[in-house]
């Protein structure tokens, strides 16, 4: 990367920053675009070489929290070492929800929106995004995956992505149908049945 590419990564990183912080501290719909290029210490017009608006960044923020949770996530399911298809998503799905329950600045975030990439960006260049590449050659080895493909696989992780962060959003933000403790069991076993043959 040659310098100028790193001072433009550095101001974008620089506006991500600023925007988390501000979210943090009064909210997004307090948060103005003044705001965030004043905290970041940029002029007005480089906020717009990077984004279009507010929803802009914060889907890029979305982007970037939704990465190192699952980053984190495959971390931990990597540590399992070799077990079935079923208990390396219900671990991942594990990890998510509870750094979700004590990062309730982030799920509120989120909403009920995690990003995962786009099923068209499996085929780009030939390979998968980097984090799909991690989360397939972790789960790659489970003997019940044979005979799948990746898009299998990958709807399959993204189905049960979706559901956890809804319900874990509905359990601790709404605080309905009951807690997240008591949904977990129920929510595993829907998982469980879901990847039975």
């Amino acid at each position: 990367m040659g310098r100028v590419q790193e001072k433009k990564q550095l101001k974008r990183q620089a506006l991500l920053d600023a925007a988390y912080e501000l979210f943090l501290e009064q909210g997004q719909s307090k948060t103005s675009i003044d705001n965030i290029v004043s905290r970041a210490k940029v002029a007005k017009g480089t906020f717009y070489l990077y984004f279009t608006d507010k929803d802009a960044i914060s889907q890029a923020l979305i982007w970037r929290i939704s990465e190192r949770i699952f980053d984190e996530a495959l971390a931990q399911v990597e540590k399992l070492g070799s077990t079935s298809f079923s208990e390396k998503l219900l671990a991942l799905a594990d990890h998510m929800l509870e750094y979700l329950r004590h990062n309730t600045f982030v799920l509120r975030l989120v909403r009920h929106n995690l990003k995962w990439p786009r099923v068209d960006e499996l085929a780009e260049n030939g390979a998968p995004p980097p984090l799909l590449a991690k989360a397939f050659g972790v789960i790659r080895s489970c003997p019940e995956l044979r005979g799948r493909d990746e898009l299998e696989i990958y709807q399959t992780i993204t189905a049960m992505v979706s559901m956890c962060v809804s319900v874990c959003y509905s359990c601790v933000i709404e605080q309905r149908p009951t807690s997240l403790d008591n949904m977990k069991p129920v929510l595993y076993e829907i998982i469980r049945k879901s990847l039975q043959e």
